[in-house]
């Protein structure tokens, strides 16, 4: 038997539907192609002659955007999700005119028929090579030295973990968990232990729901890893008939999280062996995943400067910079507005007021400036590079400066959101003497020595 999600990458024939109520009805089908494309993305192409011929004198609407597609295939039976894009090519004349939809994910070997809710009851997903950072190492490994006759051994045995779970809101949670499998010929076995992370709901909910949480799971482990952590495999839960019949999980793939952006420059990290630059013990374990995966359901304009490196790249030193300190203006106005001491401005004489990276500076607790040298000298040279860059066209500077200050900020930014989901100052504590951060705080240090 084949890999219905290969074969669906590589293309296949097959009858599409884009509500529910008309899957299996031939006569509402649209049919066409479907492949993933160059771009990631699943382009479904569709024949609308008929139709566009149906149409031809009616006054024309801007294309509605699908929520689902689901097809029946000469492969299998799937869902199409995470809409990109509609386009159209409507033809006159002794040519087919087509629809494409450009979906980010598809769900295979669903059971259509049995459905008695398309959305998602759960979906697990496995990231490999960061178990350790999530602390939920499952492989035990050990060199027996030789004894008499017997030479050297080596043993690796799997070993039971508790998974961390953890409810994200009423009646929907999240779990950390390590599983493992063994793959390979019998002379060359590897044994693979990843991490799994999933989500379930007591209802069915919408794959938004679902995915969401776990697209934030997925940028804390970018962050500690500073580069795109890729998922592997993928499975889903619906709600089915009770027929008696045994179905095992259908499985699911979806760009987002498994697919490397392919703009921006964007890479995976340069060794999963690595340290991460901080674990997740550091925030406080799954209390703290918790409060990430909220704070950036809540605060995007604050944790998305940092987030979106590892998603979409950097436009540009310049913009990276004012993307950031966009960023502390946002969050520290937040926290100014709801009475927060740390966040009000202090009054250097009238009407002058520190640079506002201070007040956010001195919240994280002297690990950051001990990190930059000098505090006050920083949060200057930061916050004037940013004015001058919105404001002075014939601002002149060393882009070298511009991108020491942009990840020096960076650094703070992420210090400042960590230590507001852990509770306390160790994350910044933690970043900022990780062997990852000590050429940067040489560079900055020798940049603000220059004032």
């Amino acid at each position: 038997m084949g890999d219905p999600l290969r074969e669906t990458m590589d293309g296949t024939l097959g009858h599409f539907w884009m509500n529910f109520g008309d899957v299996y009805n031939l006569d509402k089908a649209a049919d066409g192609y479907v492949q993933l494309a160059e771009d990631d993305l699943f382009h479904i192409g569709t024949l609308r002659t008929r139709q566009y011929n149906n149409e031809f004198s009616a006054s024309r609407q801007r294309l509605a955007l699908p929520d689902t597609i689901y097809a029946m295939t000469n492969v299998t039976r799937s869902i199409f999700f995470d809409v990109a894009g509609i386009s159209q090519s409507n033809v006159m004349g002794e040519r087919a005119s087509t629809q494409t939809v450009r979906t980010r994910g598809v769900i295979v070997d669903v059971p259509l028929a049995a459905l008695k809710d398309d959305r998602f009851l759960s979906v697990e997903l496995e990231i490999p090579q960061v178990t350790r950072w999530a602390g939920l190492t499952s492989i035990h490994e050990e060199i027996v030295p030789p004894s008499g006759d017997r030479g050297k051994q080596y043993k690796a045995e799997t070993v039971e973990v508790d998974p961390l779970e953890l409810e994200i809101r009423r009646g929907f949670t999240l779990k950390l968990d390590s599983t493992w499998h063994v793959d390979g010929p019998d002379d060359r076995r590897m044994v693979n232990a990843p991490l799994v992370v999933g989500t379930t709901s007591r209802t069915p909910r919408k794959w938004h729901d679902h995915l969401v949480p776990l697209l934030a799971v997925q940028d804390l482990v970018n962050l500690a890893h500073e580069g795109f952590v890729p998922a592997e495999q993928a499975s889903v839960e619906f709600k089915i008939k009770d027929d008696g019949s045994s179905r095992s999980s259908a499985t699911l793939w979806n760009s987002r999280l498994m697919a490397l952006p392919r703009q921006g420059g964007i890479s995976s990290p340069k060794s999963m062996t690595e340290v991460p630059l901080f674990y997740l013990g550091h925030i406080g374990g799954v209390k703290g995943l918790r409060n990430w995966i909220r704070l950036d359901h809540q605060h995007g304009r604050a944790t998305g400067p940092i987030t979106n490196t590892y998603r979409y790249g950097r436009a540009g030193i310049e913009v990276h910079l004012i993307e950031l300190a966009v960023g502390m203006e946002y969050w520290t106005n937040v926290h100014r507005k709801q009475g927060r001491a740390w966040a009000q401005p202090r009054r250097l004489r009238k009407k002058t007021y520190e640079p506002l990276p201070m007040s956010i500076g001195r919240h994280v607790g002297p690990a950051f400036a001990d990190f930059v040298g000098d505090l006050d000298k920083w949060s200057k040279l930061f916050w004037d590079a940013y004015t001058s860059l919105k404001h002075a066209p014939s601002y002149e500077y060393d882009p070298r400066d511009i991108e020491v200050l942009g990840d020096s900020g960076q650094l703070l930014l992420l210090g400042e959101l960590l230590n507001r989901v852990a509770g306390n100052r160790t994350p910044m504590k933690a970043i900022t003497s990780s062997h990852r951060t000590q050429h940067l705080k040489q560079r900055i240090q020798k940049l603000v020595a220059t004032i």
